[in-house]
């Protein structure tokens, strides 16, 4: 048996957020930690990037309705989609499944689940990308 550990975090793409974030000065301290740090994370069998459009995004937020998200404006989302689709465009440190989620409902369609599920189990090296049935 081998451990599966799953999250929806990933320490690499932390950078995302602080480059976003954060000010020069804050920035070289983060980068200091960052490669102190990053040696010692294990690197995950497999990467799965939920793409999503902005407008379903805003209104994926808007469904939700969490307080802390309401502040989050449609410019942000953009940066942050751009500083995404940037990182994962380069991304080769692990396999990584690109997932077209603009259409994916994974609470009303429980049948979206057990098709990401099938492409996690069939996930080989490179960069791989899905697109649900429908969309």
């Amino acid at each position: 048996f081998t451990e599966l550990i799953l999250a929806d975090y990933s320490f690499p793409k932390d950078k995302i957020f602080a480059y976003l974030t954060l000010d020069d000065s804050e920035l070289m301290i983060y980068n200091r930690l960052y490669e102190l740090l990053y040696e010692n994370v294990p690197k995950p069998d497999l990467v799965i990037y939920l793409q999503a459009g902005i407008d379903t995004l805003l209104k994926r937020i808007k469904r939700r309705g969490r307080a802390y998200e309401k502040s989050i404006s449609p410019q942000y989302l953009q940066e942050l989609s751009e500083a995404y689709s940037h990182y994962f465009y380069r991304y080769d440190e692990t396999p990584l499944l690109v997932v077209n989620a603009n259409e994916i409902d994974f609470v009303n369609t429980p049948g979206h689940f057990d098709q990401l599920v099938e492409q996690i189990r069939n996930a080989q090296k490179g960069t791989q990308y899905y697109v649900p049935l429908g969309s």
